[in-house]
């Protein structure tokens, strides 16, 4: 599993997780992206974030049991397995449906919506890591990636079909491309640097834990309060350390 993962950048894991652990996070973050929608709705949108944040789980007990799911000893020792090296909690986010029929899965790779010049993306894809470890709550239809683009820059074609430049579309097909579906209990781990794109339909309610090699800032974490509160968490010291800021 390790290498393959490493090679290509992406894994799944069926039936990881009891289905009675996936109804009871699901039934806790329907709450919290129906909160979420109230500000941030829009018939485009595919995703919510920052779901363990104050301003959408109020109850403490919930937002410490999405806790407990995030730090568990399931998901760690395959963090550590990956990153080799220290490893911390970024983010969250719920993958939807759009309402407007009109809105095409696009291929992106998440680097490019962080304002920064394409040198530099290429430059951070191989320093810094971000992998996605998603858990469908429900069945999802899938994602499309291509294999091991996550260790190497756009061909030219991906490009344009990426930025959407010489009359190409970002819903376009590309060469290499797979779809990976998943159900309820499985984890699918995939980098954030592939080339992917999200495939609609089902009821698809997925829910995405952020890992990285680098802690979050502190004022990222100031401005959504999503990281835990020490004084009402049950999280162990070692448990903590994944929620590190700098």
């Amino acid at each position: 599993m390790e290498k393959e993962l490493i090679v290509d950048g992406f894994y799944l894991w069926k039936g990881i997780f009891p289905i009675q652990t996936i109804l009871q996070i699901k039934t806790i973050l329907q709450k919290a992206n129906a909160e979420w929608k109230k500000l941030y709705d829009h018939p485009l949108v595919i995703n919510s974030a920052y779901l363990t944040s104050t301003k959408f789980i109020q109850n403490a007990e919930e937002r410490d049991i999405l806790f407990q799911f995030i730090a568990s000893k399931t998901i760690l020792e395959i963090c550590k397995n990956i990153l080799k090296t220290d490893y911390y909690f970024l983010n969250t986010q719920i993958f939807f449906n759009p309402v407007d029929d009109k809105k095409l899965p696009y291929w992106h790779r998440d680097i490019q919506y962080l304002e920064i010049t394409e040198e530099e993306q290429k430059t951070k894809i191989q320093k810094d890591f971000v992998w996605h470890f998603r858990i469908p709550l429900e069945e999802d239809p899938g994602i499309w990636i291509v294999p091991g683009s996550h260790i190497r820059w756009d061909h030219e074609k991906e490009r344009e079909v990426r930025l959407e430049m010489n009359n190409h579309r970002s819903d376009e097909p590309l060469t290499n491309q797979i779809l990976i579906p998943h159900d309820p209990g499985d984890l699918f781990v995939f980098s954030s640097h592939l080339l992917h794109k999200g495939e609609y339909g089902k009821n698809r309610f997925s829910f995405d834990i952020l890992y990285t090699n680098f802690p979050e800032s502190k004022e990222t974490v100031a401005k959504w309060d999503h990281f835990p509160n020490c004084n009402e968490s049950s999280l162990t010291t070692e448990q903590r350390k994944l929620f590190v800021t700098k």
